[in-house]
């Protein structure tokens, strides 16, 4: 996989070390976004990983069908998690923040369990989250990209797109 490394050691140990490299990686990544996979390979039963997203980054909102079981847990930074109808309305939005950041109400922590349209938009200069993904990865069958979703060469519509994002009000 481009922008990513295979950790898959016996015992994995990562240090802040670490995530001072996978920041740089990110920032020399062309897309702004580097990982750290910890799982064998896409066969695995549980994908999992450390994240990191550099600037502006945009993830086409998609679902993952019944069984498919995905969830951040913020190591630095802040995000949104947006969700949708199937006619792409945003139906809700998580800001999600590093413990370090968050406030008595704030969440660290969120788990997509039913196969809803969602994505994440970056609220940080750096954000490092944890994701665990039910596998085996299936490129088309796991991540189902919705129908709404501006394609990631339309820069102009996707600049659009995450505006009107920003205009949802919970």
């Amino acid at each position: 996989m481009a922008n990513a490394q295979q950790i898959d050691d016996p015992i994995i140990q990562l240090t802040h070390r670490h995530l001072e490299d996978l920041k740089q990686l990110a920032v020399s990544s062309e897309n702004g976004r580097y990982r750290f996979c910890l799982h064998k390979d896409h066969t695995a039963s549980i994908q999992e990983m450390i994240i990191c997203l550099h600037g502006d980054n945009y993830f086409a909102p998609h679902r993952h069908p019944t069984g498919v079981v995905e969830s951040y847990h913020m190591i630095e930074g802040e995000m949104d998690v947006y969700t949708f109808d199937d006619n792409g309305l945003v139906i809700g939005r998580t800001h999600l923040s590093a413990l370090s950041l968050a406030k008595s109400n704030s969440a660290f922590f969120h788990k997509v369990t039913e196969p809803v349209y969602h994505t994440v938009v970056p609220r940080s200069q750096f954000v490092l989250y944890h994701e665990v993904l039910t596998g085996p990865w299936l490129p088309d069958y796991t991540s189902q990209v919705a129908p709404f979703a501006p394609k990631d060469s339309d820069l102009q519509t996707v600049k659009k797109f995450i505006e009107s994002l920003n205009e949802f009000k919970k």
